[in-house]
C-alpha cells in the first residue's frame, strides 16, 4: 500500500465532474507510464505477472476525509472503474486505486498493489512521477502523536490486523549521526532502527529481516532481497556496534548483487515447480528465522503512508513498514508513519514500544 496526498487533479466543481476528470486524467498518465502495464495471470498453482498493452488497475472514490482520518487507508478497495474492463476470472489488476477528492480539485490517492506484479520502490517511483506531472499541495501537514492517538488501535487487514502510528524519529536520527562520526562503517537508518528495536525486551534475541532493493543483474529485473540480523549477538561484545554495522552493510551489498546465500536460495527455488517452491518457502518462513526473520522491517524513504505485505505464514512477530521520517506536522515537527501488520494480540502495543525504542536508543 502506498499513498500520495494533495495531488492537483486540475478540476473543480460538482463531485461527478471532478471524479470523471480525475479518472480520465489518471488513465492518460498511466497509459504513458509502462510501469503500470502489468497484469496478474492467476492459475491453480501460481500467480504470475505478465506485461500487457496498457495499465491494469481498478479505481474507486471516497468522500474527502478531514483531520487525522485523512491519513488512514481505505477499508474498501472496490473499484467502480476497471482497466481493462475485461480482466476476467483468470486475471487480476496490478493495483487497486482509491481517490478521495475535495471540491477544489485536490486529491489524495491510495494504491493497494499486488506484490506478485510489482515491488514497493518501483511503484513509489511511479507515484513520484505522477506528483511531478500534476503537482502537489506543499502545505500538507501530517498528524503529531496526540492528534492520531485515537486511530492507533488494531484494525482488520485481510487475514491479519494492522496498526498505524506517526513517530518522531528525531532522537534516532541524532543518535545515528553521533555514532556514525566515530564508527569505521556508517549505520544506515534501517540498521539503526533495527538496533534500537532489538534493545527492547519485547524484541531482544529476535532475528529481524529488512528488505533491500536489488538492481537488475545479468538479465534479471529489479527485485527485493532480505538481510537478516540478530543484534543480540553483537550487543554484549566489545565494539559490538561497529561489528554490527560492518556485517549489516556487507549483507546489504551481497543482497544488492544477488550474491547472498538467501538470494541464491531464492534463485534456485525459482527453478522448482510452484508447489515445491511454495513448500520450501513455507518451511523457511515457519521453521527457520535465519531465512526471513522472526520479524521484518521494510523502509521506503520517500513514501508517505506505506504498508508492507505480509504472508499468511511466517513473521510471527509482525512486519513493520516505515516511510519518510521527514513528514512535516502542524506544530513544526517532523514524523514518519509506521504501519505494522500481524496478529492483533502481538502488534497492539507496537506504537508505544517503537516510540520508547526510538527515544531511548543507546
Amino acid at each position: 500500500m502506498l499513498s500520495s496526498f494533495g495531488l492537483d487533479s486540475g478540476a473543480s466543481g460538482p463531485r461527478h465532474d471532478v471524479e470523471r476528470h480525475f479518472a480520465e486524467r489518471l488513465h492518460q498518465f498511466l497509459l504513458g507510464d509502462s510501469a503500470s502495464h502489468i497484469q496478474i495471470r492467476k492459475a491453480a498453482e501460481e500467480d504470475r505477472a505478465e506485461r500487457c498493452a496498457g495499465p491494469a488497475y481498478t479505481l474507486g472514490f471516497e468522500p474527502w476525509a478531514d483531520g487525522p482520518a485523512r491519513f488512514c487507508p481505505p477499508r474498501d478497495w472496490t473499484g467502480t472503474i476497471a482497466h481493462p474492463a475485461d480482466l476476467g476470472a483468470d486475471r487480476a489488476a496490478l493495483f487497486n486505486a482509491v481517490a478521495r477528492l475535495f471540491a477544489s480539485g485536490r486529491a489524495d490517492l491510495w494504491l493497494r498493489i499486488n506484490h506478485v506484479g510489482a515491488d514497493g520502490v518501483p511503484m513509489q517511483e511511479l507515484l513520484a512521477r505522477l506528483e511531478a506531472a500534476w503537482g502537489v499541495d506543499a502545505d500538507v501537514r501530517y498528524p503529531a502523536r496526540a492528534e492520531f492517538a485515537a486511530f492507533e488501535a488494531p484494525r482488520p487487514c485481510a487475514d491479519v490486523s494492522e496498526v498505524q502510528a506517526f513517530i518522531d524519529f528525531a532522537p534516532l536520527i541524532e543518535w545515528r549521526k553521533r555514532r556514525n562520526a566515530s564508527l569505521p562503517e556508517p549505520l544506515t537508518f534501517s540498521a539503526a532502527l533495527i538496533w534500537a528495536l532489538a534493545r527492547r525486551p519485547e524484541f531482544e534475541g529476535l532475528r529481524i529481516g529488512t528488505t533491500v532493493e536489488v538492481e537488475a543483474v545479468d538479465g534479471l529485473g529489479r527485485g527485493v532481497g532480505v538481510v537478516v540480523t540478530r543484534p543480540a549477538e553483537y550487543a554484549r561484545r566489545a565494539e559490538g556496534l561497529a561489528a554490527y554495522a560492518r556485517d549489516f552493510n556487507r549483507g546489504v551489498e551481497l543482497a544488492r548483487r544477488r550474491a547472498s546465500s538467501s538470494c541464491a536460495t531464492l534463485d534456485a527455488a525459482a527453478l522448482l515447480s510452484p508447489r515445491s517452491a511454495r513448500g520450501l518457502l513455507r518451511y523457511a518462513l515457519d521453521h527457520d528465522p535465519r531465512a526471513f526473520g522472526d520479524m521484518a522491517v521494510s523502509i521506503i524513504k520517500d513514501a508517505k503512508v506505506f504498508g508492507a505485505p505480509i504472508a499468511e505464514t511466517g513473521h510471527n512477530r509482525g512486519f513493520i513498514a516505515v516511510g519518510s521520517a521527514g513528514l512535516p506536522t502542524r506544530d513544526g515537527g517532523k514524523v514518519g508513519c509506521i504501519t505494522v501488520k500481524g496478529r492483533a494480540e502481538v502488534i497492539r502495543e507496537y506504537p508505544a514500544i517503537i516510540r520508547e525504542a526510538v527515544g531511548a536508543v543507546e
